[in-house]
């Protein structure tokens, strides 16, 4: 959920206007008046306005910084009309959208809430920074909790904690036992804890992992829990470390790619699955979308990844590929409304 709003601007009519205007809606707003002072203030974020041009570290600067830091997090550009080209670039390089000067409070929350809908679509979010055994115990509180580790001293005097052991006759357990375990204990809006994934490699190959994870990650979702993944990646080579990495990160590919992990193409795809041809024209009075450089910009990025084809009048149309995501967004959304669940990884580098 989007709460806590960081708007970057440096004018400073604009921040108040912008801050004011926000803060009706119900929404925690943080301003910057700079790139170097954004940067500061990013912990606990969940959203950012961003300005493209700015003196000193302009905003497809500071977007790069952004993302190194928390590439997750959705970044909206703001824009004169003469510098969209730049926030078309600013797109490719991880903005989520962009809006153009002047704006009203209907825009700016349009954009909020196109990154709230991004946000239940993702499955994964920000690498959490911390140790994984006090974020389990404040989400289990409340609840139940399951810890699949190794380090059982951590979590054998925790409440209502059910620990299931990663190690027998001090050696790594199969996971087919492991798995077995977790699923006669997993219920609703369980909290579930897996460290030192890393020590399964010394009895599982990666494949039988990200089974298991991939297993376990639709039992989450089944139940509504928060899933924690954790692992020591300091004693890994290279291989292996990106290995495990490749694991969690294709949990998130696999839900949804990056051509349908934005919004608009979401509904473009919807629009178009009625299996209807449509022109561009058409595309933008149906959507009610304004911005032609903005809506180009999205058609193309399905049609290159084949998602979108076009007839000889130019006109729109699902491929199969499209047909088939388009049936798979629309099971995620009815599965989602019933279901949600996330997954917090946790490494230690």
């Amino acid at each position: 959920m989007i709460r806590r709003i960081l708007f970057v601007d440096d004018d400073e009519s604009i921040l108040d206007a912008a801050k004011t205007a926000l803060e009706v809606y119900g929404y925690e707003v943080e301003v910057a008046s700079s790139g170097e002072e954004c940067l500061e203030k990013l912990e606990g974020v969940d959203m950012v306005f961003l300005d493209i041009k700015m003196p000193g570290m302009d905003g497809i600067e500071t977007l790069r910084e952004i993302k190194k830091k928390k590439p997750s997090l959705p970044v909206v550009m703001i824009t004169a009309y003469a510098t969209v080209d730049t926030a078309i670039e600013a797109m490719k390089r991880g903005a989520s959208d962009y809006i153009r000067k002047p704006f009203n409070i209907e825009e700016l929350e349009k954009s909020i809430l196109a990154a709230i809908e991004d946000v239940k679509f993702r499955k994964i979010e920000d690498v959490f920074t911390g140790d994984c055994f006090e974020k389990f115990q404040s989400l289990a509180k409340k609840g139940k909790g399951i810890c699949i580790t190794r380090n059982i001293d951590r979590v054998k005097d925790m409440d209502n904690v059910i620990v299931i052991s990663l190690e027998k006759d001090l050696k790594p357990r199969k996971l087919d036992e492991i798995k077995e375990e977790a699923e006669k204990n997993i219920g609703k809006g369980n909290v579930i804890l897996v460290t030192d994934i890393e020590y399964l490699l010394k009895a599982n190959s990666i494949e039988e992992i990200r089974n298991f994870l991939q297993w376990l990650n639709k039992s989450a979702l089944a139940n509504n829990c928060k899933l924690i993944l954790s692992a020591n990646l300091k004693n890994l080579d290279e291989k292996k470390k990106k290995a495990l990495q490749d694991v969690i990160t294709d949990m998130h590919l696999d839900v949804l790619s990056d051509s349908i992990s934005n919004y608009m193409r979401r509904k473009i795809i919807s629009l178009l699955s009625s299996g209807e041809k449509y022109p561009f024209t058409k595309i933008a009075q149906e959507l009610g979308i304004e911005d032609n450089p903005k809506l180009s910009f999205h058609l193309k990025k399905l049609k290159d990844d084949g998602v979108l084809e076009q007839d000889e009048e130019k006109r729109y149309y699902l491929s199969k590929t499209g047909r088939e995501i388009a049936e798979f967004i629309e099971n995620i959304k009815k599965d989602k409304l019933k279901k949600g669940g996330e997954i917090l990884w946790m490494p230690v580098e």
